[in-house]
């Protein structure tokens, strides 16, 4: 079974943290019986543990949306005592870097508010048929040809930008500044480097390496690419996916990486001499069992680095891979369940409540996609995971927590950033938190008035509620 000891917000069940108020000078504030107690708060809060973030984050979230800049401001914050633990061990957000490149100063503005309510990992989506977003010394085409996309360029230029050079990547020690910002507020930053399919910024980039010159299989990708797919039958494809994941091993310190495994069109490998040999030899009756076989050997790499993988819930298709994959459940509530009854440990991400790049309102003008319908902030607060799993139903062990994501195909601005992600992303931190019994729609309402000023304050483009 899996290992959640990682994904920390509670260690085991539900023991509550405390947070000690020090003064300038490091001495413990006692408890107070009554009154009140005079108490500076530094510009530095050492946040040394899990429990000391989330109580940082609850102690903010007490303060006035209004901050005085006078030195000698006072405040006055409630006597309360909070008891607190998250329902879900994975709190996470999903970022798409592939589609659009994002600044840095994005990223972090973003892991801000990630730590503010309470999330505990960002999953950080690298690489997709678009682009390559990170720097692999062993093959530097990657970034110095699939990064870029443009009239001039091996990859065609689309998404908002068609007549002139487009893209970006991050260096290494870029990301590794990201990992350090995200830690400093208790955050896991996972990759993702999204095989076998999405790869077409890949194939362009390391031609003579990934294409099968006797492959005629004729496919296109629910995106409309027909060449996005690395090849089992070739000895490059084991050479690249080794390569990169030892290097992306290195460079971050999580337990995981994800390894995508979503949307391999059907008919991919048909037409293949060597993809029809090498199911011979394993006896293989169905092409996508060729799928399995390049997970499992992705997962041997990654056990070896002593990573643990994660993918779409299509890795589970054809020739498994191991139940200690963690599945990420995207297409519905129903994919998670087949998975969890499979045996896999599941984080919940089901596009109909999580999805930030689908559409929130019912206007013709609203921004957004709506493939899996309106995802207004209703519905997202409404969401409780397979809620046909009763509470003490050991399944429900499986379902490791909730996950949200913003897919950019379309969004490469900050003004759409944060217009698709707020005020929702505020329904999805209390849905991971808060247990079911003790979420009430009209209370949240009335709460996220306060949150609402203070996202006006920092400047945030949220979407005003209806």
């Amino acid at each position: 079974m899996t290992d959640i000891r990682y994904f920390v917000g509670i260690n085991g069940g539900g023991t509550s943290c405390r947070a000690r108020i020090v003064d300038r000078n490091g001495n413990v504030l006692g408890e107070a019986k009554t009154g009140s107690a005079n108490i500076l708060l530094g510009a530095d809060v050492a946040m040394k543990s899990i429990q000391d973030a989330i109580a940082t984050a609850s102690l903010l979230q007490l303060l006035p949306t209004e901050p005085s800049h006078n030195a000698d401001a006072a405040y006055t914050i409630p006597m309360v005592e909070i008891g607190d633990h998250p329902i879900y061990h994975y709190r996470g957000m999903m970022l798409d870097c592939g589609r659009h490149f994002h600044l840095l100063s994005r990223i972090k503005t973003l892991l801000d508010h990630l730590a503010r309510y309470k999330f505990n990992t960002f999953h950080w989506h690298l690489t997709d048929d678009e682009g390559w977003r990170i720097e692999i010394d062993a093959f530097p085409e990657l970034t110095r040809i699939g990064a870029w996309r443009g009239p001039n360029e091996c990859i065609a230029p689309q998404f908002t930008t068609i007549d002139k050079r487009y893209g970006g990547f991050y260096s290494k020690e870029e990301v590794r500044e990201i990992i350090a910002y995200a830690a400093d507020r208790a955050i896991m930053v996972i990759p993702e480097i999204d095989i076998p399919g999405h790869c077409h910024a890949a194939i362009r980039s390391l031609p003579h390496l990934l294409i099968d010159p006797q492959d005629r299989s004729q496919y296109r990708s629910i995106q409309g690419y027909p060449d996005n797919v690395l090849s089992p039958a070739i000895e490059g494809t084991y050479t690249f996916i080794k390569t990169v994941l030892e290097e992306i091993c290195e460079l971050f310190p999580a337990p995981f990486v994800h390894i995508g495994a979503d949307e391999v069109p059907n008919g991919v490998w048909t037409q293949s001499p060597g993809c029809q040999e090498l199911m011979a030899k394993h006896g293989y009756q169905d092409p996508k069992e060729l799928q399995g076989h390049l997970l499992r050997f992705a997962q041997e790499v990654l056990s070896h680095q002593d990573k643990q993988m994660m993918g779409w819930e299509e890795a589970t298709h054809g020739e498994k891979v191991s139940k200690e994959t963690v599945i990420f459940s995207w297409l519905s509530e129903e994919a998670g369940l087949a998975c969890i009854k499979q045996g896999y440990p599941v984080v919940m991400q089901p596009a109909q409540y999580t999805y930030l790049d689908l559409a929130q309102g019912f206007s013709a003008d609203e921004a957004g996609v709506d493939w899996a319908g309106k995802v207004t902030l209703d519905k997202v607060y409404s969401y409780q995971p397979l809620a046909e799993i009763a509470e003490d139903d050991p399944t429900r062990k499986q379902i490791l927590g909730i996950q949200t994501a913003l897919w950019c195909e379309l969004i490469n601005n900050q003004s759409r950033f944060d217009y698709m992600i707020y005020p929702r992303l505020l329904a999805v931190a209390e849905v991971a938190w808060t247990a079911q019994k003790n979420r009430h729609w009209e209370d949240f309402k009335a709460r996220l008035k306060g949150q609402l000023n203070y996202l006006d304050k920092a400047g945030i483009n949220y979407r005003r509620c209806e």
